[in-house]
């Protein structure tokens, strides 16, 4: 016969076990495994995001759907799982993975303290739904010795506080890794050097490129004229070059509004794109349909000395070069990606069919 007082203790243990969310294993990428809430779904990204080098993280999630409609998404819970490097340093397993800087509104931090062989951090504050707000909890865990990040943000009508710490240890002891993806971490911290001497190498393509053109003395704002041509070198904030063909001007209409005003029209491709500089309620603009980059300094200052009438818009034809993003190496080693269009484009110029409406003027 069991004793009355072990049937309690059995009771409040079976109540305990039931009243814990059931863990659902889950499969990150092939690189390791993890139980988390069952509620949660996911993961949302199955390849790892790197957002650190010395991180690899997974995140799970349940959303409002009411909440959600517009184009922000609000989560009941949001979680995610990091796989940290094996040289992961102290600040870097500080950091939340990517995606898990929740804001709250009156957050302030409510625990702090070992559990089990990591480190819990848990903050409280009010969690925004469109007009209302919902009390809320982050969960911050991390373990060195597990190479383990755990980030969860939960409303607390979906996890109380006793039951979320309750459920940290449980998550972090199902984390195991299946394949350690070392040749992927190494990559990662390769990356910066490789990604820099690349940046050097394209820099001095560039500039041997111009050497070679004749345009071996370039200074940033001093823009150079060769055959109807402005070539301009900037270097800060990153290195670009940028050429530009002055087209001709347009009447911008009798009656001033901008609405009717000659506009590039949608043409077949071009190594560049048709901009133009007029006169409107804010002043002398330069403008571009394509969104593409507007004249630099210099030549723009070239420009607006020779463009005064405000009857007129004033069109041109341009290309902008960021050096060290380039990825079409003909463009840090010629200049002929722009300079044998150029007939084209002035053919299609005097013939009416880069601008409307027409006529032009010389």
């Amino acid at each position: 016969m069991t004793h009355p007082a072990k049937k309690i203790l059995l009771g409040a243990v079976t109540v305990f076990a039931t009243t814990q969310p059931r863990l659902t294993e889950r499969t990150l990428a092939d690189v390791a495994r993890v139980s988390i809430p069952s509620a949660l779904k996911g993961p949302d990204n199955p390849v790892p995001r790197q957002s650190v080098m010395g991180r690899l993280s997974w995140s799970f999630s349940s959303t409002y759907f009411w909440a959600s409609m517009g184009s922000v998404t609000r989560y009941k819970q949001k979680m995610a799982v990091a796989l940290m490097a094996p040289d992961a340093t102290p600040a870097e397993y500080e950091q939340l993975p990517y995606g898990m800087d929740i804001s709250y509104e009156r957050r302030k931090q409510i625990r702090h303290g070992t559990v089990g062989s990591g480190t819990l951090t848990v903050w409280e504050g009010s969690y925004e739904l469109g007009t209302t707000s919902e009390p809320s909890y982050l969960y911050f865990y991390v373990d060195p010795t597990r190479r383990l990040q755990i980030a969860w943000h939960a409303v607390a009508g979906e996890v109380d506080l006793a039951t979320g710490v309750a459920q940290i240890p449980r998550i972090a002891a199902s984390f195991r890794i299946v394949r350690d993806p070392i040749a992927m971490f190494a990559e990662m911290r390769d990356a910066p050097r490789k990604e820099s001497e690349s940046r050097a190498s394209k820099l001095a393509s560039a500039r041997a490129m111009l050497h070679r053109e004749g345009y071996s003395s370039l200074e940033p704002g001093k823009p150079a004229l060769r055959n109807g041509v402005y070539l301009e070198w900037m270097s800060d904030p990153e290195p670009r070059y940028q050429m530009l063909m002055p087209l001709g001007k347009v009447h911008a209409g009798a009656n001033g509004s901008v609405v009717d005003r000659p506009r590039p029209v949608r043409a077949t491709t071009m190594a560049g794109t048709i901009g133009w500089r007029e006169f409107t309620d804010d002043g002398w603009i330069f403008s571009n349909s394509d969104n593409d980059y507007l004249p630099m300094k210099g030549i723009g200052e070239l420009l607006a000395a020779n463009q005064a009438d405000r009857s007129f818009v004033y069109f041109y034809y341009i290309a902008t070069v960021r050096v060290e993003e380039q990825e079409d190496d003909r463009r840090l080693t010629s200049l002929k990606w722009f300079l044998d269009g150029l007939p084209d484009v002035q053919r299609r110029w005097r013939e009416g069919t880069l601008v409307a409406p027409r006529p032009l003027e010389e």
